[in-house]
């Protein structure tokens, strides 16, 4: 299958202690390349750098996607540096969606682009499921209501806890993914889309077909059954 994850960046990072962290004053005045150049900055993959529960377990769910022959496309929103894949080099930054008004989230994501580089991301590549595995803050900077008439009509999309606008397009589904799903799960909210992403991948390796939203749903809301545990019957 041809899948693309969209993520968001996490407050929790991974970097040496050495390196500088920058705010956003700094990287709007420099900008990207130019930090990367600092002889101080350590810049690592974006995948490398994002070091929260949740984007370790989409990392998990990367990994045995793309083990089992799926073609994996992921990209984070970054409140930093906007729409980035995850081996693009950044350095470490202390910028987030969560910590800003809804108007300050507006005016950042327009300046980032953030929304016309998933439009222009979606409608020149064709997949066949688009995760977009995000918080209420990153949804906003996305502009969901913008980007899922974007999807082609065979693409399937899936986003969490986004009844109303999901509700409104024959391809798209909202899975929950509140404190209520999360006890059932055994998580936190904040990892379980990550747990979820791992289910789907599970269930695709031992050969469940997700072809259709309700597919989505139960693969996104079901463990799968190892080998192990069918030898056990």
């Amino acid at each position: 299958m041809d899948i693309l994850i969209i993520d968001q960046c996490s407050n929790k990072k991974s970097y040496p202690d050495e390196s500088p962290v920058f705010a956003a004053p700094a990287i709007d005045e420099a900008g990207l390349e130019a930090l990367c150049n600092r002889n101080d900055a350590v810049c690592l993959p974006a995948r490398k750098l994002y070091d929260g529960r949740q984007q370790r377990y989409i990392d998990e769910a990367v990994d045995s996607l793309r083990s089992n022959e799926n073609s994996v496309d992921r990209y984070f929103i970054s409140a930093g540096f906007g729409l980035v894949e995850e081996d693009d080099a950044l350095p470490p930054y202390d910028v987030t969606f969560a910590e800003m008004t809804a108007s300050e989230i507006d005016s950042r994501a327009t300046s980032l682009e953030i929304t016309e580089c998933a439009i222009d991301l979606l409608t020149s590549n064709s997949y066949d499921i688009v995760f977009f595995a995000l918080g209420n803050d990153y949804y906003r900077a996305l502009d969901l209501s913008e980007v899922l008439p974007m999807l082609s009509e065979k693409t399937l999309g899936v986003t969490f806890n986004q009844e109303n606008l999901a509700d409104q397009h024959k391809n798209v589904i909202s899975i929950p993914a509140r404190t209520e799903q999360a006890k059932e799960h055994g998580s936190i909210v904040v990892a379980l889309k990550g747990t979820y992403l791992k289910n789907v991948a599970g269930n695709l390796a031992t050969g469940t077909e997700v072809e259709s939203l309700d597919d989505v749903r139960s693969a996104c809301l079901s463990e799968p059954t190892s080998q192990k545990d069918l030898t056990e019957f």
